[in-house]
């Protein structure tokens, strides 16, 4: 196994996983039968943790090892053998801190951060579907109102797309300011949170851009009604409108 070093005492010395650096804090302070040869480390993982390490082992194409020990305290040499020791084991309990510092060690930030703050993740998610439903309902209204007095649907399809846009960014963002983000360690000067504005408005380019070309071509193209296709644009950019929203605009406070 792949094991560094992370304390030494007179006594002992733990072996850890290397990817469970994270946990040498935590057993530096255990106490333990020195007598014994070797104690084999168990970590009860959750479900965060395990979805860490699945996701690991797929970038490096190998099979996720969950029953594997994590790690060792031994009061003999470095090169451990488990097979050839008979190990007492000591099973140990993550913390919700540890658990994330070990996810960070796993996974680059932009992946690891929904796992770290899975809450925050759905929060994002409800409000984005609230806004979805903001979004829908003003652009339908606009597109009825120019409708009525005879605007062209090249005309009409993009203005209506971008007032439902622009809509759903103000009502998301002051969601997210409000109920996503509140406990986060932000900046609530006005100044501060115009910059963020700013800044979520420029993170929804990409989504912007591919819901009002969807809502556009798509009824022209294919004859679809026009609530279709800007569903099917909201649809297409939520994906888009996460990564850079959550992982750009409040990221820097969580990092």
């Amino acid at each position: 196994m792949n094991h560094v070093s992370c304390a030494e005492r007179n006594e002992h010395k733990i072996l850890v996983r290397r990817e469970f650096d994270p946990l040498c804090r935590k057993l530096a302070g255990i106490e333990h039968p020195v007598r014994l040869n070797c104690v084999e480390i168990i970590a009860r993982l959750p479900l965060r943790v395990k979805l860490a390490i699945l996701l690991n082992s797929l970038k490096r194409l190998e099979r996720p090892r969950f029953k594997i020990p994590i790690g060792i305290i031994t009061s003999g040499n470095d090169d451990i053998n488990l097979g050839g020791h008979d190990c007492e084991k000591l099973e140990v309990a993550l913390n919700p801190e540890t658990a994330s510092e070990i996810i960070k060690s796993l996974l680059p930030i932009m992946i690891a951060l929904p796992l770290i703050e899975p809450l925050r993740v759905l929060k994002f998610i409800i409000v984005g579907a609230a806004g979805s439903i903001v979004n829908l309902t003003v652009a339908q209204l606009i597109f009825h109102q120019l409708t009525g007095i005879g605007v062209a649907d090249l005309v009409k399809n993009p203005i209506s797309s971008f007032a439902g846009f622009e809509s759903s960014v103000l009502f998301n963002f002051i969601l997210h300011e409000r109920w996503t983000f509140a406990d986060a360690s932000i900046d609530r000067r006005f100044k501060n949170v115009i910059a963020r504005l700013v800044k979520y408005h420029g993170a929804s380019i990409a989504s912007f851009s591919s819901q009002i070309l969807l809502a556009t071509t798509l009824p022209i193209l294919l004859g679809m009604v026009f609530w279709l296709a800007q569903l099917t644009g909201i649809i297409a950019g939520f994906a888009l409108s996460f990564i850079l929203g959550y992982m750009y605009t409040w990221s820097r406070s969580r990092l």
